[in-house]
């Protein structure tokens, strides 16, 4: 067994042992893990099943004579070179989780990638067919039957069933065809980021002012089906968002750069906001500067939430927050207040084509030990260790992750049967509001996510290899119980 592997187990038992207490975390650079990246910039990061990385940007390893959307890296960080070298179009965007190991990535278009991180031949990709023609990129959601929702603004041409001209939200099929059987939604402006709340409700930002001829401000929230929820107005007049966080109170987290009609003065770039779109008056809104960063591209932002217990981790472009230290990565608590993690510590500043860069772009688990982070810049500091070797791609170890949570919620379930030879079911008397079942492999992997929506959830198990899993009910990211369960096909 490899090092690696009995550091993983250790922790592991840890968890299972420890008592509940409060919060003490380190975020340790693991300085075995180094890319050869030579640019641009990675901005979304992937955990394949292998334990291989799928990496999606603007991408350059040494000795390619251009830059390609997407790249593998090995376990250790340096180049797959049997992945091959694909054109921009697999890869430049987001990436977004599946079934049985398969993912998805934004591009221009959208694409379905297999576990291995090659093209899913039975997808698309969205825009071969009929009807439909590419014109300004946004965002893309994924249902769990594999259907997808896409914005920005796109040219439908379906006159009969009266879709034509620019729409700005449309859905396709999990084939990757236009759906000919949902109501499409137009803007007077391309709708770029947004997500999908726990409702099932998406909040949205634009650079619009109606929708579907109706008033609407820079951040604005549509029902289900698209409509428009009226019940919801933020009055933002001004900026831009990249990332949301929705909570199961109604409540929702905004982050970019932005301004309110109400405060014209008052530049926010992490906030929260109430059901009915007005400022959380409980949330104190971290003040960001990248003063001493030579000429950033746009300027401070905060671009990537990554909710973290009962406490977030916020990352973008800045050198400090709240006149503290924090390079590119910080963490508050729910109340907005400055956490001592990252303290002075984070990203590097990078220099391409006359524009300096420092930001940190996504944040991928890797199970409950381990983070990927990715972004624009080279070199990271984790306050220990000063790494001018890291580029583009790091991996972060989680230390006293047992300590991490305070006494959880008292949960009455089983798992049966276990072992297994295929199926399992988890019986609950009670189902804690927003449940979720989440399966991880011994190197702390996930295996598979699903929603708890009744007393009795079947856990399709059969393309899992035998081993033993620990099975975790979680609350957003709040673990609220876990048991072994072993599989033995």
């Amino acid at each position: 067994m490899s090092s690696r592997l009995w550091r993983t187990a250790a922790i592991c038992a840890a968890v299972l042992q420890a008592p509940w207490a409060l919060a003490q975390w380190s975020f340790e650079l693991d300085t075995s893990f180094r890319t050869t990246l030579v640019d641009q910039n990675v901005n979304a990061v992937h955990v394949l099943p292998d334990g291989k990385l799928f990496l999606s940007g603007r991408i350059r390893f040494p000795g390619d004579m251009s830059v390609r959307g997407s790249g593998r890296l090995l376990p250790d960080g340096q180049q797959d070179l049997d992945f091959p070298t694909f054109p921009l179009t697999t890869g430049s965007g987001k990436t977004t989780p599946w079934l049985a190991g398969k993912f998805y990535v934004g591009t221009t278009t959208v694409r379905r990638m297999l576990p291995d991180g090659l093209i899913d031949p039975s997808f698309g990709p969205i825009g071969i067919g009929p009807y439909f023609q590419y014109s300004t990129t946004g965002d893309y959601h994924v249902f769990p039957d594999g259907r997808v929702l896409m914005s920005g603004s796109h040219l439908l041409s379906d006159s009969i069933r009266g879709f034509e001209g620019y729409y700005e939200l449309i859905w396709f099929t999990n084939t990757g065809y236009l759906d000919t059987t949902r109501t499409h939604r137009n803007a007077n402006g391309p709708i770029y980021d947004f997500k999908e709340l726990p409702d099932g409700k998406f909040i949205c930002s634009c650079s619009c002012s109606q929708y579907e001829g109706q008033p609407v401000s820079r951040l604005f929230r549509v029902h289900q089906d698209g409509a428009l929820d009226t019940s919801f107005d933020p009055a933002i007049n001004s900026g831009f968002f990249f990332d949301f966080h929705g909570l199961s109170d109604g409540r929702v987290y905004g982050a970019g750069r932005f301004k309110r009609t109400f405060a014209p003065d008052d530049t926010l770039f992490v906030a929260r906001f109430m059901p009915n779109g007005a400022l959380d008056p409980t949330f104190s809104p971290p003040q960001l500067s990248a003063v001493g960063l030579p000429n950033p591209l746009t300027g401070t932002l905060a671009s990537v939430l990554f909710p973290w217990y009962d406490h977030l981790i916020f990352t973008g472009r800045f050198l400090s927050v709240n006149g503290e230290e924090r390079s590119g990565i910080a963490m508050i608590d729910s109340a907005g207040a400055l956490l001592q993690p990252f303290d002075g510590c984070g990203v590097a500043p990078w220099t391409y084509q006359g524009f300096t860069h420092v930001s940190i772009e996504d944040i991928e688990s890797a199970g409950p030990d381990t983070l990927y982070i990715c972004g624009a810049y080279v070199g990271f500091d984790d306050c220990v260790v000063h790494d001018t070797l890291q580029r583009f791609v790091s991996r972060l170890l989680v230390e006293d992750l047992g300590m991490a949570v305070s006494e959880p919620a008292r949960t009455s379930w089983r798992v049966y049967p276990n072992p297994t030879s295929g199926n399992a079911t988890v019986e609950m008397e009670e189902i804690p509001r927003d449940a979720l079942l989440v399966l991880y492999d011994v190197l702390g992997r996930e295996v598979l996510r699903q929603r708890v929506t009744n007393h009795h959830t079947t856990l399709q198990l059969q393309h899992l290899p035998d081993g033993c899993y620990n099975l975790e009910i979680r609350n957003g990211v709040r673990r609220l119980a876990h048991q072994r369960l072993v599989v033995q096909q």
